[in-house]
C-alpha cells in the first residue's frame, strides 16, 4: 500500500462518509508524510509498510489501555481491522514455528537460550512484515524451552 493508493482510499472513505476509515487513513498519510520528510525522498513500499505496522502497534497498545470502555474498544477494534487490511497476510504461529526451525538448522546453532539473540536477529530479518514481533518472540521462547 503506497501513498497514492491511500489518497485514493481516503477519497473513497470521504464519499462513503466512513469516518473511522477516513481517520485511520489520515493517520497513515500523516505518518508517511513525516517519514518522507525525514528520508528526503519518496517512500518505498517497505517503508510504507513500516508506517502501517507502527500505527497498528500504537492502536493495539491503546486498545490494551481502553479495556472496560466499550465505545472506545469498539472504535479501536475497527481501526485495527482497517490497518490489518493494508498489511500483507500475516503468518500463523505454526508457520512461524516451522520457519524458525528451518532458520535454526540453516544457522547450525544449538536450540538453547544463550543463542536466542542470534536466532531472533535472523528470524526477524526474514519474517519482517510477515508476522507480529511479539508472536515471533513467543514462538522462539517456546522452541528454546
Amino acid at each position: 500500500m503506497n501513498y497514492e493508493q491511500l489518497r485514493a482510499e481516503k477519497m473513497k472513505a470521504l464519499k462513503e462518509k466512513d469516518t473511522v476509515k477516513n481517520g485511520v487513513i489520515t493517520m497513515l498519510l500523516s505518518g508517511m508524510t513525516y517519514m518522507k520528510k525525514e528520508v528526503g525522498r519518496e517512500l518505498t513500499d517497505d517503508e510504507c509498510l513500516q508506517v502501517i505496522q507502527k500505527e497498528l502497534k500504537q492502536v493495539r497498545e491503546s486498545l490494551e489501555m481502553a479495556k472496560g470502555r466499550e465505545d472506545t474498544v469498539k472504535e479501536l477494534s475497527q481501526q485495527i481491522a482497517i490497518l490489518e487490511s493494508y498489511l500483507p497476510a500475516q503468518m500463523s504461529a505454526e508457520e512461524v514455528a516451522e520457519k524458525v526451525k528451518n532458520i535454526i538448522v540453516e544457522l547450525g546453532v544449538e536450540m538453547v537460550s544463550k543463542n536466542k539473540g542470534v536466532i531472533m536477529k535472523n528470524v526477524m530479518a526474514q519474517l519482517k512484515g510477515k508476522a507480529d514481533g511479539k508472536m515471533i518472540g513467543q514462538v522462539v521462547d517456546d522452541l528454546l524451552n
